[in-house]
């Protein structure tokens, strides 16, 4: 009676994992493909450049929006060193099937390569430029007195070699934008580098250095506080940012373009190409948006949202400038 009772639950097993196995397939054909999972998967954003500083101020707050545009959890770490080289060299490498992406600047895509001397360090042929956030003013600071006027300043690089003026590192594209006025004027500089823009601001607070020159986020709430004074713009114009500071081009200096320095991001060349143009659309998007360029603008950003092919463009033209300018003025 046992075996009989039990012999219908034998005769109605196959059914049952027929049909599971049926409805398993169903499922598994809509599925999306393999690539479409990275839509699930955590956005790195490796910043060249230490917490603190323009460029993570600008990653964080951009990232959190990426995030929440495409449902996706971001990670930002910070790898600084080897002028911007240490963290373009960790994106190059990123895993594959990995989302990361590098937020940096000039120094370690346009400048970098013509200083190392590494045939092999190729950011602009293994990294795709997404966007290009904005520009920040490149901005000559001085004590109060004589010295914070832009004609004292080209005065003093006309008629003295003794004029010291603190750069954030030799090869940055303050310390080649020096270079040029200085050759403009035919006269010179002492360049005394320092570790970083806060180092720099220190050394004309303490009168180590006569000027210095950073990016104006770092100087803002210094000048803001009235403790420094803005000499002049590195630049051909002057900045919506800055509007009452004059540029130096103001000085009737016959000027090559000056590059500005600008904020971006990139994204491995080896990246899905479906997943690049997702990053690339979210991006787009977000900066269409009146609060995001409201708050770009408030972390010193003159915003430009460059998309890749203009962004690819201009790199390619300020690469260039870079390596004629490098070995015009013998940076090393």
């Amino acid at each position: 009676m046992m075996s009989k009772t039990h012999q219908p639950n034998r005769l109605f097993r196959r059914p049952i994992v027929w049909v599971q196995s049926a409805i398993l397939a169903a499922l598994g054909s809509m599925l999306p493909p393999a690539s479409a999972w990275a839509q699930d998967q955590t956005i790195r954003i490796i910043v060249s450049l230490p917490a603190g500083g323009g460029v993570d101020a600008m990653a964080r707050y951009l990232g959190q929006q990426l995030g929440a545009e495409l449902h996706r959890p971001v990670v930002v770490e910070n790898r600084p060193g080897g002028s911007g080289t240490i963290a373009a060299k960790a994106v190059m490498g990123a895993q594959e099937g990995q989302t990361t992406l590098l937020a940096g600047g000039n120094q370690e895509i346009t400048i970098a390569p013509h200083l190392l001397g590494d045939a092999n360090y190729r950011p602009l042929a293994n990294l795709v430029p997404v966007l290009q956030v904005g520009v920040v003013p490149s901005v000559v600071v001085a004590k109060a007195g004589p010295d914070a006027t832009p004609e004292a300043l080209l005065s003093g690089l006309r008629n003295r070699r003794d004029v010291s003026i603190g750069i954030p590192g030799r090869g940055t594209p303050m310390h080649i934008a020096l270079e040029e006025v200085a050759h403009q004027t035919g006269g010179q500089f002492l360049a005394v580098p320092y570790k970083g823009a806060p180092d720099v601001l220190t050394g004309v607070l303490s009168g180590s250095t006569q000027y210095g020159a950073v990016g104006y986020p770092a100087a803002r709430s210094l000048l803001e506080g009235r403790g420094l004074s803005a000499v002049a713009v590195l630049a051909q114009q002057r900045s919506s940012l800055l509007p009452q500071v004059p540029a130096i081009s103001e000085q009737g200096l016959q000027q090559r373009d000056l590059p500005q320095v600008w904020y971006g991001f990139f994204i491995p060349a080896k990246t899905a190409k479906e997943e690049t143009s997702r990053i690339s659309s979210a991006f787009e998007k977000l900066m269409s948006k009146q609060p995001v360029q409201a708050r770009l603008q408030e972390l010193g950003i003159q915003v430009t949202g460059l998309q890749s092919p203009a962004f690819t463009k201009a790199l390619e033209a300020e690469s260039e400038y870079y390596r004629k300018a490098i070995i015009r003025y013998k940076i090393q």
